[in-house]
């Protein structure tokens, strides 16, 4: 049966191999074999040619080519630049030259220089308007304007005030008792009548010890002549010491 299928089987290639129960064989030997036995290799043989004749068809036929490189696109668009507006500057007129004429004075000859120059006297001032009978007339200094605050003594024409009644202050209990002495000094106002007023306590030896008390209530009643500018009398600052002093 193997010999058979070897050599009489029709359009079977020679190398193909027997059919052997022992040997084994692949699907796609098996299914080779199958078509041949059913249809024969002249069958396959041509499409086999036909398939051969189509590729050498292709291979030699020439395809026209296809340009796919990119290409600009030319754009039909005007493209505008728009540029800020400067204005120019504003022309500079020439200046005018201003032309000076210098005169200069030419002495006119005398015509007559034997003959003597003639005296020309000189016009007489204007008489002044008389006054009418209702003004008064004042001779003197004029009066300072009025004060209108406290002035200060030596600036100014002011004198300064003097002393004329003085009260002795009493000596503070706590400051006896804790040996303390000094001098009070205090800022005041010289009034016109002599009375002193806006009295402030600038310094004193110790605090609290009844210093500043005692000398405001005795320097309140002291009276001075008043300070006077021009001769009339005046509101003036003045600093006044009230000294303490233990026995």
């Amino acid at each position: 049966m193997a010999e058979m299928e070897n050599k009489g089987a029709p359009g079977r290639p020679a190398s193909a191999r027997p059919l052997d129960a022992d040997t084994p064989m692949t699907a796609s030997e098996v299914f080779l074999r199958e078509g041949f036995e059913e249809s024969g290799f002249k069958h396959w043989a041509k499409w086999i040619g036909i398939a051969l004749l189509f590729h050498v068809v292709i291979f030699l036929t020439q395809f026209p080519k296809f340009d796919f490189s990119l290409r600009e696109v030319k754009k039909d668009r005007t493209v505008m630049t728009v540029r800020r507006y400067v204005p120019p500057p504003p022309k500079q007129q020439p200046k005018k030259k201003i032309e000076k004429k210098i005169t200069k004075k030419v002495p006119i000859p005398d015509p007559t220089p034997d003959e003597p120059e003639p005296i020309i006297e000189p016009e007489p001032p204007p008489e002044p308007e008389p006054l009418p009978d209702d003004v008064e007339i004042l001779l003197g200094d004029p009066e300072p304007p009025p004060v209108s605050g406290p002035l200060i003594p030596g600036i100014g024409g002011v004198s300064e005030p003097e002393l004329v009644s003085r009260i002795e202050p009493e000596y503070p209990e706590l400051a006896r008792r804790a040996r303390i002495q000094g001098k009070v000094i205090l800022r005041a106002i010289i009034k016109k009548d002599g009375t002193v007023r806006d009295i402030e306590v600038l310094k004193e030896p110790a605090a609290n010890l009844g210093f500043s008390a005692s000398a405001v209530s005795a320097v309140k009643q002291w009276r001075y002549r008043p300070a006077t500018q021009n001769g009339r009398p005046v509101d003036v600052y003045f600093t006044v010491v009230v000294t303490y002093t233990l026995d």
